[in-house]
């Protein structure tokens, strides 16, 4: 019989696809950031990003449903909001964006919430895990 490695509630495995999900998210989001302004001119070479981040998009839709399939929805959210930090760290180190001290201090919160809820267990197991 397979051993199945858990981090708290979540099969490593099915963690692993939540950590991937929040990558291609981060990517799609910085790749059609670089490349609105020129989404419809495509004679320019940035339109490229756009397209590509839309893809990503696409992709990363049923990489969502295989997870949800797997896992329950209040586990997968919250794990899944890591994006909340990896879009601000991204967009300051790729697309050289400002982010003000207050907007770290709720990036702060954000991961304490997600420390918090990720340490919650539910009352009734779903059937479906």
């Amino acid at each position: 019989m397979e051993k199945i490695i858990k981090i708290g509630q979540v099969p490593l495995k099915i963690f692993l696809f939540l950590i991937l999900n929040d990558l291609f998210d981060t990517s799609a989001q910085l790749l059609m950031k670089k490349g609105i302004h020129y989404s419809f001119d495509f004679a320019h070479h940035d339109c490229f990003f756009f397209w590509v981040g839309v893809s990503i998009y696409i992709f990363n839709f049923f990489l969502w449903m295989f997870i949800l399939s797997k896992i329950n929805l209040s586990v997968a959210l919250p794990l899944a909001s890591i994006g909340y930090i990896l879009i601000p760290l991204a967009s300051v180190i790729f697309l050289h964006e400002h982010i003000l001290p207050t907007r770290w201090i709720g990036l702060v919160l954000i991961v304490t919430g997600i420390y918090f809820i990720s340490k919650s267990q539910p009352k009734a197991q779903d059937n479906h895990e």
